[in-house]
């Protein structure tokens, strides 16, 4: 029987069996997350993959391995779908014999649209669709969802309760996903190269790398703790660290003169621009 609606208050799911279909990266990164944080046991989850060794790592952990994607269905309440977006309608149309309202399609594919999904899953099936992040894996994912047209409170309330356990998660409408895209889904690299020109900065400096890569990168973090904790503006922050005449605003002036602020909104704009042009394809 369906675990719905959970215990909001307690966190606790009672059980609830999670599935994933393709247990690739992102699937691990959920499914250790989900256990790490004790909204969901590996001792609950089933999994199927394509190919052995990947299902081996998860059987390591406790998660029962499924000869098929259909036996995954059949014996979970959530499915994450986390294969390639271009087998996502046919892995969907193959399990659609087993899929009923009592099964909640959560997909983690890039631009497969919700039409697409409950076209293949069939009649009164629930769909998610969730653009997620990297950071999944080191549980602090910055997700969006988009929820289908079969979907109750009780179906984005789980979705929402699963992904704010290993980070946090956004609902908007389908139309926004790929300005989550841009903004969280592929924001990391944009980081990753923030943090790796400060440390090259830093080594320029004087720095030995590791410390210079260490400084950086922990800056970034205490700095959006700052965000994310404070509920101050950026702008007002960052005005904070400027006093007049000081070493701050000098830089601040640099990264002015040099666009930096406009690279980082035309990047965010280009990432969404390409998502819609994928969905499209």
């Amino acid at each position: 029987s369906p675990r719905f609606p959970f215990d909001r208050f307690t966190h606790s799911m009672g059980g609830l069996r999670v599935g994933f279909v393709g247990a690739g990266m992102m699937a691990e990164a959920i499914a250790g997350g989900l256990d790490a944080a004790g909204v969901a046991k590996f001792a609950d989850m089933s999994a199927s993959n394509r190919t052995q060794p990947r299902l081996d790592v998860f059987a390591s952990w406790g998660v029962t391995p499924r000869a098929s994607n259909s036996e995954v269905a059949q014996n979970c309440d959530v499915i994450f779908i986390s294969v390639k977006p271009y087998t996502v309608a046919q892995v969907l149309e193959e399990m659609r014999p087993v899929l009923s309202k009592d099964t909640l399609v959560v997909s983690v594919a890039a631009g497969v649209t919700i039409a697409t999904m409950e076209a293949a899953a069939g009649p009164g099936v629930p769909v998610i669709r969730v653009m997620p992040n990297t950071p999944c894996l080191v549980g602090c994912v910055a997700a969006g969802m988009a929820a289908g047209t079969h979907c109750e409170p009780k179906h984005t309330e789980t979705v929402a309760t699963l992904f704010n356990a290993i980070g946090k998660i956004h609902e908007v409408k389908e139309s926004l996903l790929n300005a989550v895209t841009g903004v969280s889904g592929s924001g990391p690299a944009y980081i990753f190269q923030v943090i790796e020109a400060m440390s090259d900065g830093g080594v320029l400096a004087g720095l030995p790398r590791n410390i210079a890569t260490d400084l950086a990168a922990q800056t970034v973090m205490g700095a959006a703790k700052m965000v994310l904790e404070t509920g101050k503006h950026p702008g007002a922050l960052k005005d904070g660290v400027t006093s007049p005449g000081g070493t701050t605003i000098a830089a601040v002036r640099v990264l002015e003169e040099n666009g930096v602020r406009a690279a980082f909104i035309s990047a965010v704009k280009a990432a969404a621009d390409r998502g819609e042009e994928l969905s499209r394809q």
